[in-house]
């Protein structure tokens, strides 16, 4: 048993492979915290087995601690986490999030479509102004209507981003590939098309659901959301920071 806190909430984890652990062990609390958690999560070998259909003829990767099963007891684990969240009201979000000045901006699409090199981008021009909040899955937190980008242990390959970072967030955008670079707000509708491709749904209750989509409407009618179609020139990080900007101010 360990315990994290993300998104200012305590977590403990009932773990029994050491994968978990070294995937959190940067937001592992120390002994003079870990106490009175929130919530706990645990994950039986039975469900871990039946949900990820665990073949012990596969060997195991040399590089994840515990192997295959702590891998997948790590999967069990998180979805769990997220469910648990939702009461917190906070979703999980597949965005890379990067902060300049205090405010964080999200950037969401597709693996592979460029989101850790526009946030690079943002990196090298505005230097100590900015700071990666998490590179993979952030955990979106709404407190008294206002929204909160929050990091995760989920940090992405890279493992890019900050431990206990809880900032407000100030767009969310879409990236698109494109030879030039161009940025438009987007309608209600155009979001819904595009958000529930990079939110996890949970379906295997209708309370959760119902807590998901209230969170996610709260999201959607409150922030503002941009399409950028762009290329890795750094003009497109001025652009997008540019425009994100001014429609808070």
């Amino acid at each position: 048993m360990f315990y994290i806190k993300i998104a200012g909430v305590k977590i403990g984890i009932d773990n029994r492979y050491p994968y978990t652990r070294w995937i959190c062990q940067d937001f592992v609390l120390p002994p003079e915290e870990s106490f009175s958690p929130d919530f706990t999560v645990r994950a039986s070998d039975a469900r871990i087995r039946s949900e990820y259909q665990w073949d012990p003829n596969i060997p195991d990767p040399p590089h994840l601690p515990g192997g295959l099963i702590g891998f997948y007891e790590g999967e069990c684990l998180f979805e769990d986490i997220c469910h648990h969240m939702l009461f917190y009201n906070a979703f999980l979000l597949h965005a890379a999030v990067v902060s300049v000045d205090g405010i964080a901006y999200a950037f969401t699409a597709p693996s592979g479509t460029g989101k850790t090199t526009h946030m690079q981008l943002w990196l090298d021009h505005f230097g100590s102004r900015a700071q990666v909040v998490n590179g993979d899955k952030v955990m979106i937190r709404i407190i008294d209507g206002k929204i909160y980008a929050c990091s995760t242990p989920w940090k992405g390959k890279e493992n890019l981003g900050e431990n206990y970072a809880m900032l407000p967030l100030g767009a969310v955008c879409f990236i698109e590939q494109c030879p030039t670079n161009h940025i438009e707000k987007l309608s209600f509708s155009d979001v819904s098309r595009r958000i529930f491709k990079q939110v996890p749904i949970p379906r295997n209750s209708p309370d959760y659901f119902d807590q998901f989509w209230n969170l996610l409407s709260q999201m959607m009618n409150s922030m503002d959301f941009y399409l950028l179609r762009c290329n890795r020139d750094p003009e497109a990080s001025r652009l997008s920071y540019l425009t994100m900007r001014k429609s808070k101010s």
